[in-house]
């Protein structure tokens, strides 16, 4: 019974050990975009081409992309199934520090991006 014990015991600790969190790794700001629209989105631009996300279907999330500089708002072209719309931020923030952000994007009806800058 003691063996038992000690190898369940020396499988935790290793176990706990070796966890790691996502942003305990990070050297820049990384940000993902979540969908909440009715559309897919076959690709959304970030800061003219300077960074892509593909793929991201209607209620999902894309990956984490890590940004040397990234910001609260940001210029965005979105490009759906059947049209392209874009996002222009009034102002800019302060760059934002190391973290784990996302971007939720909606389209309304009218075909206007609302974009909420949400904290991971």
């Amino acid at each position: 019974m003691k063996k038992v014990l000690l190898s369940f015991g020396v499988v935790l600790v290793c176990a706990l050990w070796a966890c790691d969190d996502r942003d305990d790794n990070l050297m820049a700001p990384n940000i993902r975009i979540q969908n909440l629209s009715n559309l897919n989105f076959a690709q959304v631009q970030v800061r003219n081409d300077s960074m892509v996300y593909e793929n991201v279907p209607s209620g999902g999330f894309s990956d984490y992309l890590e940004y040397e500089v990234a910001y609260q708002q940001d210029a965005l072209t979105v490009q759906t199934d059947s049209t392209f719309l874009n996002f222009q931020p009034d102002s800019l923030s302060d760059p934002l520090p190391l973290g784990l952000y996302t971007y939720q994007i909606y389209i309304s009806e009218e075909g206007e991006i609302e974009l909420v800058f949400k904290v991971d």
